[in-house]
């Protein structure tokens, strides 16, 4: 990749995670797009997956005090299930397909969300099948954000404690896919050098959009959440499309 490519990808890479912090999602799926139109296709998911890794461990660190510990405890070990089970029917294929249901799914979430308060405050247990179902997309979709989001957009939750679980969960998805591609022959050393400029600006990415998170008010956050969550689904549900 030339110099050009990689300027374009640092600065993507630190405005995506900025908007993550700000709004604990669309980072990872906007940056995911942009890698589409300038990598080699074998390249794409491990690479977005290490980055993802280090962008949602520093938000993780960065609101570490608003992490709900139960929801993960109970994510963990199925989510583990899910990325087993995806490597090893890995074909070398995405699920471009399955897109489109995400976003249908993303949409009838955020009308039933408005017509069904009692789903804005979904039961313990639901994180378990959640970490299973997140675990296998995590290898063959890439960018399960867009997913996982409803989900944490809970009306006992303040921002930052959306933002510090669901980036925990994800750093715990991305933790696992290493191992993963590392299993299907992937190899990281060859992709250092980009690794290291994204890596840098994600966690300076993270750092800015914390201290402008600060400045939104939540009913704004929750205003914000889901019109962008709303306009990734019809995005998802488009792509093919386009």
């Amino acid at each position: 990749m030339g110099t050009l490519g990689i300027l374009i990808l640092a600065s993507a890479a630190f405005a995506t995670s900025t908007v993550s912090a700000i709004l604990g999602m669309a980072g990872g799926i906007s940056l995911l797009a942009i890698m589409t139109l300038l990598m080699p296709p074998a390249t794409i998911i491990p690479v977005h997956g290490a980055v993802q890794l280090v962008s949602n461990l520093t938000r993780t660190f960065a609101f570490r005090k608003h992490v709900h510990w139960p929801i993960f405890a109970r994510f963990a070990v199925p989510a583990v299930l899910g990325v087993c089970f995806s490597t090893w029917t890995w074909s070398g294929d995405k699920l471009e397909w399955f897109k489109p249901i995400i976003g249908v799914f993303i949409l009838v979430f955020l009308f039933w969300r408005h017509r069904k308060p009692k789903l804005r405050n979904l039961p313990m247990w639901i994180y378990a099948p959640l970490g299973l179902a997140a675990g296998f997309l995590a290898i063959w979709v890439g960018a399960t954000g867009p997913f996982l989001a409803p989900f944490f957009l809970r009306d006992d939750f303040p921002k930052e404690r959306v933002i510090a679980t669901k980036a925990l969960t994800q750093s715990w998805l991305h933790f696992l896919k290493l191992p993963a591609f590392l299993s299907l022959g992937f190899n990281y050393r060859g992709e250092a050098e980009l690794l290291a400029v994204l890596l840098v600006c994600v966690v300076a990415g993270t750092y800015f959009g914390k201290r402008l998170l600060g400045k939104i008010e939540e009913a704004a956050f929750v205003f914000y959440f889901e019109m962008v969550l709303g306009c990734i689904g019809l995005f998802l549900i488009a792509g093919p499309f386009l």
